[in-house]
């Protein structure tokens, strides 16, 4: 079009230059153009153009055509690495082997066990990775799809990216539509895990180690085993590392899975992908940053929710077959959690009533919270557990939690690092329902005297000498621990419980109501416990039958030739003259255990064997009486040996001017005086063993 217009162009200007008319113009034009067209080589340039026009324009016209004819009956759709789309297209077209005709291939390298078109790998089954055939790029495929519509289907890679184009044959998009729909389809249902990503697509979900959630949803991953397909690990004998295999008890070690590694599971029609971030250690080896990053393959916000509440219930049931105890690390941070199987309450034994008031008193305690917000008293109860070693505060707190459901949180005053803003924090960071745990809670506060039993300092004239102060144990304040167990800033709803063997070298305000509102105290084994004790380590079972060997419930006599079952009647009259055996109020219940281990199949030795075995024990404690005796004399006599060399020291550097004789005369008067020290040494031990 450009050509004829400059021709219009240059006649009208040579119109106007010339002042001709356009018949003028024309004629002369036209007589130039004849002029020119008899020579042969203008004349064959002519026709070359106009033969190239018209070539030009028909095969313009004709790429007109196609492409309107594809617009119109060619559907195109193209996926690109990294959406999901591409998974699902992939998946589908594997699934129907699209590929396995083709002519060219690139050969990998990988493992063949999860391709789920096993036609394209050549799998040796040694365990040495196999040869797999992936399509070549820009190779067109065809792929009759339903026996109705022919697809054709290219891939392409451009920078490390693949992506697939599929054309077609369809007046609109609906096939296109309807392909697209099944794929979609075929992946949901698969049992082939999608591919690994490194990008945020979907709803995700961070649990952070410093939250309790985060045992909520380890805890619920491990009970649905996703570790076990994991290819990266680390070995670990450490009992409490969260391995997948931590619940077989003839494995040694732990298989924890890789820092950032990434493995997937499907939950409940949903593929979720899971990376275990392990945390890092710093200079002084605490361990921080760890998480549980979750991804859902779903848009439904629902699902996260459904997630958690599904870990949150697992946790809970799994909690009524075990306690779970929190510890802190020294830094002041609830560190890790200790699982501990749940203890029966009633295989407590302790006085009668005393397990049914602390159990009663918890549960009202717990189901009453309405009603201490309507009278407006603090929703807190705390208790105190006191008395001799080894009489079951321990066990019985563990056996309440198991019995109420509560995890135990433990906090050690003497803990480094555990001051009273930390511990405040600490307390604030327990849930509501729980059991806070203090043991020993007088060794925080120690006395003046470091040993009760031992006797006074005196001096020469029997004078008591004070000691020096002993420094307190821990960095935790009275007035900070009572702060945070009755302050307006104390936290509600929890069970409180403390332990000490020697109540009365605790703070009066300390065990005073609203902070230690229930006292108990626990005492050497009675009879009435004895008892019990021995019922409980040889119940009888009527239920086994007499050959059943070692079996719990089924002993037999160790003193009749013949191998007779003891019956229950046997079993009560052994446990009466157990109780009788043994002295009231003289031994622990953790004494007595310790010696029932030793006889736990032969109730009869048990017996037996108990009258030595108390001989044993008193013998035992006259020789660590003596011990202490002795030790305590050898201290009465290096601290009055001290004095006295002081008091001598304190005599020579105030002498007068009669010391220089003194020095000339120095070994007699040594002698002497050393005469005199041992005499004044020895009446100082003396009063002070009350000799």
């Amino acid at each position: 079009m450009s050509g004829p217009r400059a021709l219009i162009r240059a006649l009208r200007r040579v119109k106007i230059l010339s002042g001709r008319s356009w018949k003028q113009v024309i004629k002369a034009f036209v007589l130039l153009l004849r002029q020119a067209l008899s020579n042969p080589q203008v004349a064959e340039l002519v026709r070359f153009i106009f033969l190239g026009t018209i070539v030009e324009t028909g095969r313009v016209a004709g790429a007109k055509m196609v492409s309107l004819v594809n617009s119109f009956f060619l559907v195109k759709a193209s996926f690109k690495q990294g959406e999901m789309s591409y998974d699902w297209v992939s998946a589908y077209l594997d699934h129907h082997k699209v590929w396995n005709q083709s002519r060219t291939f690139r050969v990998i390298a990988r493992n063949a066990e999860r391709m789920a078109n096993r036609d394209l790998a050549l799998n040796g089954g040694d365990g040495y990775p196999d040869a797999i055939y992936e399509p070549s790029v820009s190779e067109p495929e065809l792929f009759h799809w339903r026996g109705r519509h022919w697809i054709t289907i290219n891939k392409h890679e451009n920078d490390g990216a693949s992506s697939l184009s599929l054309q077609v044959w369809s007046r609109n998009r609906s096939v296109l539509d309807e392909f697209i729909q099944e794929a979609r389809t075929f992946y949901k249902s698969s049992a082939q895990p999608p591919p690994r990503i490194d990008y945020d697509w979907s709803q995700s979900l961070v649990v952070g180690q410093a939250d309790f959630s985060y045992d909520w949803v380890l805890d619920y991953l491990q009970s649905e085993n996703i570790m076990a397909d994991a290819n990266e690990f680390t070995v670990s004998t450490k009992q409490n590392d969260a391995g997948w295999n931590r619940d077989d008890p003839n494995q040694m070690v732990r298989y924890v899975p890789s820092s950032n590694t990434k493995q997937r599971l499907r939950w409940r029609g949903h593929w979720m992908q899971v990376e275990m971030v392990i945390g890092y250690e710093d200079s002084n080896g605490r361990t921080s940053g760890g998480s549980i990053n979750v991804m859902l393959h779903s848009c439904n916000r629902d699902v996260l929710g459904e997630f958690i509440e599904a870990a949150r219930e697992h946790y809970t049931q799994a909690s009524i077959s075990r306690v779970t105890v929190h510890l802190t690390d020294n830094y002041g941070s609830w560190a890790r959690a200790v699982t501990k199987n749940r203890r029966a309450f009633s295989t407590l034994i302790l006085p009668s009533g005393v397990k049914e008031l602390i159990l009663a008193d918890a549960k009202e305690f717990l189901a009453s919270e309405e009603w201490y917000t309507f009278a407006g008293v603090p929703h807190r109860r705390g208790y105190l557990l006191y008395g001799e070693p080894g009489t079951g505060k321990s066990s019985t707190i563990h056996a309440l939690a198991g019995e109420l459901g509560l995890e135990i949180y433990f906090i050690s005053l003497a803990a480094p690092g555990i001051d009273d803003y930390t511990l405040g924090r600490l307390i604030r960071d327990t849930p509501p329902r729980c059991i806070l745990l203090i043991e020993d809670i007088d060794c925080a506060f120690p006395s003046r005297d470091e040993d009760p039993d031992e006797e006074p300092l005196l001096d020469s004239r029997g004078n008591i000498i004070p000691r020096e102060p002993i420094p307190p144990r821990s960095q935790v304040t009275l007035a900070g621990l009572l702060n945070v167990l009755d302050s307006v800033a104390s936290e509600e709803g929890r069970l409180t419980f403390a332990t000490t063997n020697h109540i009365e070298q605790l703070d009066p305000a300390l065990i005073r109501p609203g902070r230690m509102d229930l006292k108990i105290q626990y005492g050497l084994a009675t009879t009435e416990q004895l008892e019990q004790m021995f019922d409980r380590f040889y119940p009888y079972n009527p239920d086994l039958a007499d050959d059943a060997g070692q079996a719990i419930g089924c002993y037999y006599s160790s003193t009749s030739p013949a191998r007779e079952r003891l019956s229950a009647s046997v079993l009560a009259v052994l446990a009466r003259e157990f109780a009788m055996a043994v002295p009231a109020n003289r031994f622990s219940i953790a004494q007595l255990q310790g010696y029932l281990l030793t006889w736990k199949n032969d109730p009869q030795a048990a017996l037996a064997g108990i009258g030595a075995w108390i001989e044993r024990q008193q013998k035992e404690k006259q020789e660590i009486d003596e011990m202490k005796r002795r030790r305590r004399a050898e201290a009465a006599r290096r601290r009055a040996a001290e004095r006295e060399a002081e008091r001598e020291m304190s005599a020579v550097a105030g002498g007068s001017a009669g010391a220089v004789g003194a020095v000339e005369t120095n070994g007699v008067a040594v002698e002497t005086g050393s005469q005199h020290s041992n005499g004044a040494v020895q009446e100082t031990v003396e009063a002070e063993l009350g000799m």
